[in-house]
């Protein structure tokens, strides 16, 4: 059973509901993260640093809506901008990569992304606690093309090497089992043409839940 995922469009509803600008704040800010981390401790910029950053929090103060207002309905239609602000793969959360999704095949989802400073771990290696979030990622949406509100049940990641900074990755994921409602999933990182890490893990609906919407 095959049905089509909704994957994340890179932030194209945000710009059709005019949201460009936001869309590049989020870009500035995800260059600013980057640049956090690579700053000299004693840097001289620290001082204006926090007086224009201040100036900044003080304009959004008066914008931001409240933390449960971002929360949608659990099952219901995420529509919006929810995918986007995704930590993988959001375009408006500066913390995400982020990522662009695609389908391969039937029921398989890939990406290629790099990684910078700000997902370190280990000196020169990706942080243990992000692969395992990439790959939860990708498999959540392959699963997805076999059934709908689903979630992760079980995730056992096997680190085979390290998975570098500064390189172009390649990450997929493909349904490769089911059985009755368990999804069995499986999903990989490859650098420089080795698998560097991979994943399986199992994916389910809850017991009482709505139907399916097309």
């Amino acid at each position: 059973m095959t049905r089509q995922v909704a994957l994340p469009d890179g932030g194209e509803k945000v710009r059709a509901a005019g949201g460009e600008k936001l869309l590049e704040a989020a870009g500035q800010v995800r260059e600013l993260l980057d640049a956090m981390v690579r700053l000299d401790v004693r840097t001289p910029a620290a001082p204006e640093l926090v007086e224009r950053l201040d100036e900044v929090l003080g304009l959004l103060r008066g914008e931001i809506a409240p933390e449960t207002a971002m929360v949608p309905d659990l099952f219901k239609d995420r529509k919006g901008d929810y995918m986007d602000r995704s930590p993988v793969s959001g375009a408006l959360n500066p913390m995400a990569p982020p990522v662009s999704l695609r389908m391969d095949g039937e029921n398989g989802v890939r990406t290629s992304t790099r990684l910078g400073l700000p997902y370190q771990g280990p000196p020169g290696r990706v942080h243990g606690g992000w692969v395992a979030t990439l790959l939860d990622h990708l498999m959540g949406f392959a699963a997805g093309t076999v059934d709908q509100w689903i979630f992760t049940r079980s995730l056992t990641v096997d680190y085979d090497h390290a998975v570098p900074l500064f390189e172009e990755l390649e990450l997929t994921a493909w349904v490769e089992e089911i059985d009755g409602r368990k999804i069995w999933v499986r999903g990989q990182i490859e650098a420089g043409g080795k698998v560097v890490a991979q994943a399986r893990g199992l994916w389910l609906p809850p017991r009482n839940r709505p139907a399916p919407q097309d």
